[in-house]
């Protein structure tokens, strides 16, 4: 985890990056900070060399990303991108890990993840296909195809939100929340 004052040199970063021509205000309101807290952060930036200030008129600024700022902001991204992909891979494999589980527990039955065709659902698909594990997807907007088409007793339901687990849980299906279960 970075420190705070890391993340929030980080997102201004990002947002100056986008937004040259942003306020102190307009900063601090992205950032979720004070204005006294800003205008440290930007100094002590500027100092660090990440940030040029240019005075356009007396009251107005442009800033500016060094290129030791953009290397930092690309170095920051590159590390957030290589957590999260591994903190993906680590709950694929758990989730391998629940499936195969599952098919000891209840050896008859299909195991099936069933959800909205959200972020969550395409991980799940790129899981299931390129791990060649035997579950079947039902998008949400598709639950007759097989919810309604199999018995109860021949279904387990992976759900990730707690309104379908609720829904299928009363309609009888053995139900598991993945965000409860990988925990």
């Amino acid at each position: 985890m970075l420190p705070e004052s890391t993340t929030k040199e980080f997102s201004i970063l990002s947002y100056l990056d986008q937004n040259s021509d942003a306020t102190q205000r307009q900063l601090s309101e992205h950032v979720g900070v004070s204005l006294g807290t800003i205008n440290i952060l930007l100094k002590r930036m500027v100092k660090k060399g990440l940030l040029k200030i240019e005075r356009l008129q007396p009251n107005s600024v442009k800033y500016f990303l060094t290129p030791a700022g953009i290397a930092n902001k690309l170095e920051r991204t590159y590390g957030y991108i290589v957590r999260t992909y591994r903190e993906l891979m680590e709950y694929q494999q758990k989730m391998v890990s629940l499936v195969h589980t599952l098919q000891k527990k209840y050896p008859k039955r299909i195991i099936c993840f069933y959800g909205p065709n959200d972020e969550m659902y395409l991980l799940i698909e790129g899981m299931v296909n390129s791990l060649s594990v035997e579950a079947k997807i039902i998008p949400e907007d598709s639950e007759k195809n097989l919810l309604y088409d199999a018995s109860i007793n021949e279904i387990v339901v992976l759900v990730w939100r707690t309104e379908d687990e609720e829904k299928l849980a009363h309609r009888g299906y053995a139900c598991e929340n993945l965000l409860k279960v990988l925990v």
